[in-house]
């Protein structure tokens, strides 16, 4: 497994994902073999230690900014009826004018659709790569703006909507995967969680333009990230662990030794724990399994504890999570503030600077992660949330009873709610897919994760105006300050520690 210096050199000078004479690699399905392999990872386990340099740390960089382009690109749809809403729901607009009820569903049908989506990147994530599941995805979204674009009835809108909505549920898990896998364990959350970044500025891209340009002309704009991202993704290499998987352990000591600058010993080293662990995982699966088979190997993958708790634990965390607001505002963003100005304040300046806020506390979260542990960093942001909503319902209550209540006080409550939610109740739960799901069910589990997640998104977004409506803006961040006082107990009672621990290290929690 040693690699000429030569192939040293040719890595330093960049990622080159042509194989050359790949080897084959017998994987055995004895049992006791899984159960030696399981030793063997156990022992390695031990005794891995991760180094890093610069030039490592750079190709980690680049990796992730590939991702980075993906995830912003996949954030505009999602803030894309903050702007088109108010925009239709104008009657004296020159192009469509749509209901309140009608509005609700082309916001939520994005969300309807980004489940399906999801699940179809469970199997192809693992039949075509992380990285092929990515550039897959930004088809599709290109293919959606340019309808919504030149739609000129709601029937194509929603169209456009659900196709960009398939695409963002197809990336979600890739992204994930794909920079959790390539990282260094102490990079791992910053990396991770930049694609969260990446999906608040996105959020504040598509604010800013439609402040600016109509609704059909930021369409349009929609369309070049996406295909950005589409190069950038074909410079750099696919997921070593799903090299191996495939048996191309040429390309993928190629590609892990591109990712940690050119140290040899460092790539050997964790070559051997994926190839160890990954064919301990084949050693428990059956050869040449008929559909059957392969669905009943899928619910007994799903009913072994190492899959099972992780997957309630993710699952939970984000019922409590959107309970908490974290994705209502996005979508509506414009309107609740309409509600709160009374007026008083430009509904769409005051929305691109939420979505400001969103973005540094995105960044701001990112170098937490360095520092803190990821409990800390989820009960702080949770009671941070929790007080901001609650203080934030006072002072609305206060103002329909009669009080003077300064707008600005009402926007710094909000600001501090929008910060204090993203700095880790968004920000969390994508890297808890690629930390907590073990590698043989991360394509699985993902799917079912993001499947769940944009089915409650969907009923949240699409009933929220008529909830809204019956115990107004007030009761809704009462909604919102109680659920996420109950998502910081939860995070105390039932999320395990993952900074600074391998994946290996955390599936052998459960």
């Amino acid at each position: 497994m040693a690699l000429e210096s030569s192939e040293e050199g040719r890595a330093m000078m960049g990622y080159n994902s042509k194989s050359e004479s790949p080897l084959d690699v017998e994987y055995n399905n004895n049992n006791n073999n899984a159960k030696n392999e399981k030793n063997i990872l156990n022992e390695k386990e031990a005794t891995v230690q991760y180094s890093s340099n610069s030039k490592g740390v750079l190709a980690q960089c680049l990796v992730t900014g590939a991702v980075l382009l993906v995830a912003t690109g996949g954030g505009i749809p999602i803030g894309y009826s903050a702007v088109l809403l108010p925009q239709l729901s104008e009657e004296n607009n020159s192009t469509l004018y749509v209901t309140r009820e009608t509005g609700s569903w082309i916001a939520s049908v994005h969300s309807l659709a980004t489940p399906i989506g999801a699940l179809l990147s469970g199997p192809l994530l693992d039949a075509i790569g992380r990285r092929g599941c990515l550039q897959l995805s930004v088809i599709p979204l290109c293919i959606g703006w340019l309808i919504i674009g030149l739609s000129r009835s709601v029937t194509s809108i929603l169209v456009g909507r659900v196709i960009c909505g398939l695409s963002v549920g197809f990336m979600a898990v890739p992204a994930q995967v794909l920079v959790g896998e390539t990282a260094y364990p102490g990079l791992r959350g910053f990396l991770v969680v930049g694609s969260f970044a990446s999906y608040c500025a996105g959020i504040l891209l598509v604010y800013a333009l439609g402040a600016s340009f109509n609704w059909d002309i930021v369409a349009f704009y929609a369309i070049i990230l996406p295909a950005m991202a589409f190069i950038a993704l074909c410079l750099i290499p696919e997921s070593p662990a799903w090299l191996i998987r495939r048996k191309k352990i040429d390309e993928a000591k190629k590609a892990l030794l591109w990712l940690r600058g050119g140290d040899v010993q460092q790539m050997i080293t964790e070559i051997e724990l994926l190839d160890a662990s990954i064919k301990a995982d084949l050693a428990r699966k059956p050869v040449n399994s008929s559909f059957t088979q392969k669905i009943s190997s899928a619910i007994s993958t799903i009913r072994d504890p190492g899959v099972w708790k992780p997957l309630i634990i993710i699952n939970v965390f984000n019922a409590l999570q959107l309970s908490s607001g974290t994705y209502i505002i996005v979508f509506y963003a414009v309107d609740m503030v309409k509600d709160m100005g009374d007026g008083n304040v430009d509904n769409y300046l005051a929305a691109v600077v939420t979505a400001v806020i969103r973005f540094i506390f995105s960044l701001v979260s990112c170098v937490l992660l360095l520092k803190m542990g990821r409990r800390t960093l989820g009960i702080v942001s949770a009671v941070g949330t929790s007080l901001a909503s609650l203080i934030l319902a006072g002072y609305l209550i206060a103002r329909k009873g009669g009080s003077s209540v300064d707008v600005y006080v009402l926007a710094v409550c909000l600001l501090v709610y929008v910060g204090a939610n993203t700095v880790g109740l968004l920000t969390l739960p994508g890297l808890m897919t690629g930390e907590l799901m073990p590698l043989r069910a991360r394509g699985i589990g993902g799917g079912c994760i993001f499947f769940t997640f944009n089915l409650l998104l969907f009923f949240m977004t699409k009933c929220f105006p008529w909830i809204s409506g019956l115990v107004g803006t007030a009761g809704i961040f009462t909604i919102f300050g109680i659920f996420s006082l109950l998502e910081g107990i939860f995070i105390y009672l039932a999320l395990p520690e993952t900074k600074d621990r391998t994946l290996q290290e955390i599936e052998e929690y459960f």
